[in-house]
């Protein structure tokens, strides 16, 4: 699982660290409905800005 998880940032170019911090701190905040935008192919535009 957890390689996975590295995979998955690495081949979208994400930084495991930000992400998590990002994940975590909009996990409680977001509709569930956009859920998707905090995998780490989808949230490496969110995390940038």
């Amino acid at each position: 699982m957890i390689y996975s998880f590295f995979a998955i940032c690495k081949k979208h170019e994400v930084n495991p660290l930000q992400w998590l911090k990002h994940a975590l701190q909009n996990i409680m905040t977001i509709n569930h409905k956009k859920i998707r935008d905090l995998y780490p192919q989808n949230s490496k535009k969110l995390i940038e800005s």
